[in-house]
């Protein structure tokens, strides 16, 4: 055997036991590590198939309840109350804000939406159950109390600003005030940003308001 050879059996042997003895040391730990990344693997995997799941009960469960709207509405409400109160959002809160408007009166639905706003789990839901409030009192005698409250949601970039703008606009001509509602219109039909059925609807407004002016 030549001594190139000899040294390279040498060298392998040495490397088998540092090996072993590492294995030895450390084997365990490697095993245990690997068995525990296929655990969480195979865990979020699972938990996402339960979560679509759920989300996918919860959706059918709520479009079910909202289709019974107008044929059983007592029944509608009952079940939207319940999964106000357990169902995976955002159905809990979109369920809540419906039940709200199923009660019998407007004071009711207006009172049960003042419930409703401050328990909602985001800023822009409880603006949108004021809003909603608001809208639901604009024939009332609290409707300028209820309108006032919704200015600060009409600054720029809140999201419903220009419902807020419809609403103003519509208790001015209800008043008479015809000067300011022409003012709120001309500010929502001039908004880039305004939806297009709003846009469209303060032209209409604006266009009935000069044909009404010019008689």
């Amino acid at each position: 055997m030549s001594d190139s050879a000899a040294f390279q059996e040498v060298d392998e042997a040495v490397r088998k036991d540092a090996l072993r003895e590492w294995w030895g040391r450390y084997g365990t730990w490697v095993v245990a590590g690997s068995v525990a990344v296929v655990v969480v693997v195979a865990g979020l995997v699972g938990w996402r198939q339960y979560d679509a799941a759920q989300r996918a009960a919860a959706s059918a469960a709520y479009s079910a309840a909202v289709a019974r709207i107008g044929q059983d509405t007592i029944a509608a409400r009952a079940e939207l109350e319940k999964q106000a109160v357990d169902a995976r959002e955002p159905y809990r809160s979109l369920a809540a804000l419906i039940a709200a408007q199923l009660h019998q009166t407007l004071d009711e639905q207006v009172a049960a939406l003042a419930v409703v706003g401050p328990k909602m789990p985001s800023a822009e839901l409880a603006d949108l159950a004021a809003v909603i409030a608001a809208l639901k009192s604009v024939d009332s005698p609290k409707a300028d109390e209820m309108i006032a409250k919704l200015e600060p949601l009409a600054g720029p970039g809140r999201p419903f600003r220009i419902s807020v703008r419809e609403l103003q606009a519509m208790a001015a001509a209800r008043k008479g005030d015809t000067k300011q509602a022409r003012e709120l219109w001309n500010e929502i039909a001039k908004d880039p940003g305004a939806p297009q059925g709003a846009a469209q609807r303060a032209s209409a407004m604006l266009n009935l308001q000069a044909a009404a002016e010019a008689k």
